[in-house]
């Protein structure tokens, strides 16, 4: 995603749990920035998982291209910001998924979770 183009916690939110067949693994999720190279910044989605939910390392990764995809989607669907940086330049539309153990990661501090 490229700097300046807005990504909202709605957005994301439409993004990992619509149409997405694992979204019940899902708890919540938090938006982060995170650096992409020098001069793009792509958003960090964290994904907190389910207490007790645990996940091989196959279905991790499937979880988490499956979220990124959704997002994506939904980010291009949208329109606004991201339509016209992804227009403008196709490797805007990055997002990275972290999923985390319940209470784990970002999730650990408390405070709001996005769901």
């Amino acid at each position: 995603m490229s700097e300046g183009a807005a990504v909202y916690p709605q957005d994301v939110e439409y993004g990992l749990f619509e149409g997405n067949p694992l979204a019940g693994l899902i708890e919540g999720f938090r938006l982060a920035p995170a650096a992409g190279g020098e001069l793009e910044a792509w958003p960090v989605v964290h994904v907190q998982l389910r207490r007790g939910v645990r996940l091989s390392a196959v279905e991790a990764d499937r979880l988490a291209k499956t979220c990124q995809y959704g997002v994506q989607r939904h980010l291009a669907a949208a329109g606004g910001d991201v339509t016209q940086a992804v227009d403008m330049d196709p490797s805007a539309n990055g997002v990275a998924i972290e999923l985390h153990p319940y209470g784990t990661g970002p999730f650990t501090e408390g405070g709001p979770v996005r769901r």
